[in-house]
């Protein structure tokens, strides 16, 4: 047997496929939630303040980063054992490969998306923008157009309900941070 005829060595599953991507959301996601808990509590005299709504988007991004890294470890771990049962390499590195823009990875890259925007966009824009995409994720594209205004109607009632309701003033559209503010 020549040493060309090996199976190819395989990675750890840390290293491979979608894992260290997965990896720098879970990290991205901390980071953004301890900078969520420094603007302040989340909680002051039993009401919501500004740091409550992003704590909660940091905490599911969070909690959904840690998942995926879970239930990437478990494929690893079950390709190996079918692997090694099946000696069958060549099918189990095209599983890791297409699992690479699976939903929930393609769910954690438009969240980390929505979070650097928040501060920039706004919580109206980005939320629309934000709801409109996950909409597009789960139900396709077809409809675009319904869907973008039950986006907008979303953003608008979360708005209303913490800005009127919760009385916790949201960050606006920041036009100088996009460079189109007039100068006045």
């Amino acid at each position: 047997m020549s040493p060309s005829a090996s199976p190819p060595a395989r990675r750890h599953w840390l290293l491979s496929g979608a894992t260290p991507l997965t990896l720098a959301m879970t990290a991205i996601s901390a980071l953004y939630l301890i900078s969520a808990f420094q603007m302040a509590p989340p909680l002051d005299n039993d009401r919501l303040t500004a740091s409550f709504f992003p704590a909660l988007i940091g905490s599911i991004a969070l909690v959904l980063c840690v998942a995926q890294l879970v239930s990437q470890q478990r494929a690893s771990r079950d390709s190996r054992s079918n692997e090694s049962a099946n000696d069958d390499a060549s099918s189990a590195d095209s599983d890791a490969s297409s699992s690479l823009f699976s939903p929930a990875l393609r769910l954690m890259l438009v969240t980390a998306l929505y979070i650097l925007a928040f501060s920039h966009l706004g919580y109206l824009l980005s939320s629309a923008l934000y709801v409109f995409a996950v909409m597009l994720l789960f139900a396709g594209r077809d409809k675009w157009v319904s869907k973008a205004v039950i986006a907008c109607a979303i953003s608008a009632l979360g708005y209303g309900l913490f800005e009127q309701l919760f009385n916790v003033h949201l960050p606006a559209l920041d036009l100088s941070a996009l460079g189109l503010d007039n100068g006045s």
